[in-house]
């Protein structure tokens, strides 16, 4: 490192010289590029698709609200594209007209209400996203079938954002995880956006949604994130905690080994990390 250089990260920090002259990859890993929650389950959909010989992968995002996430997610597509070669497929859902009616316990009445966070200058958030992304409108209850139909092997599901808040859109949103194992990838990176609050429990709300899909489903599910912070230097952000993953158990690629050559142990470790698997 020149001189210039060391003497600019002892006056203003290692984030700030990453900040300035750092890669793509250094810069996500310091946090430094916008909505790094999104940013982050992208790219381990973009790098698991080009582990496992996909071009293409689709990302969603349920609840779309005002739209941020959503172009936060057509402008990441591009940023991730640059770095990995993969393509997104990104799509959103919502009911266009805020939450929809609430169904007990569950759904946290103690917070939400009907109506809540009602989607504002509708087509103008579709004139900024053109051909870029797709919105599906209407109750996900009623949507999310045709579009787990749709996933297949050319693109399969590799990120999926939640942020409907109330338990019964979440439970109708995890239906999406239920399609032929060839459309997803084996392990396909999930936030949660309404798991972190005081009133936050296992028995309503998202958590409630995540325990009920991994009791009904034997060979598919849902679990923390267990790679954050890993080798990350900032530890503490709030968002890992809202990072899972959700576990393809009876995919092919975790039913049989690949064909390769053995490694050493040096040589294993290298596969990982050029391939970005910690």
């Amino acid at each position: 490192m020149a001189i210039g250089e060391k003497l600019f990260r002892r006056i203003y920090g290692e984030a700030a010289r990453i900040g300035r002259k750092g890669s793509f990859r250094e810069r996500e890993q310091f946090g430094l590029i916008s909505r790094p929650n999104y940013l982050y389950g992208m790219l381990r959909a973009a790098d698991c698709a080009r582990y496992f010989g996909k071009t293409r992968v689709t990302a969603v995002e349920f609840g779309v609200a005002s739209g941020a996430g959503l172009l936060n997610m057509v402008e990441l597509a591009s940023l991730i594209h640059a770095e990995t070669g993969i393509e997104f497929r990104i799509v959103g859902f919502d009911t266009g007209k805020g939450l929809p009616q609430i169904q007990g316990y569950k759904d946290h009445p103690e917070i939400w209400n009907p109506g809540d966070f009602a989607m504002e200058q509708r087509e103008q958030l579709l004139g900024k996203l053109g051909d870029r992304a797709e919105i599906i409108w209407g109750d996900i209850g009623d949507t999310v079938g045709p579009f787990t139909q749709s996933i297949d092997a050319t693109a399969p599901l590799g990120f999926v954002s939640i942020d409907v808040d109330i338990y019964s859109a979440t439970k109708s949103a995890l239906k999406c995880l239920t399609g032929p194992t060839e459309s997803y990838v084996p392990a396909l990176s999930m936030y949660f956006d309404d798991i972190n609050f005081f009133f936050a429990n296992e028995w309503a709300g998202e958590l409630a949604a995540i325990a009920e899909f991994n009791a009904e489903n034997a060979l598919r599910k849902i679990g923390q994130d267990r790679s954050l912070p890993g080798h990350r230097p900032i530890k503490a952000e709030s968002w890992y905690s809202a990072m899972y993953v959700c576990h393809f158990l009876d995919h092919p690629a975790r039913q049989t080994t690949a064909t390769r050559p053995r490694l050493s142990i040096s040589a294993h470790a290298e596969f990982m990390k050029s391939r970005f698997l910690f």
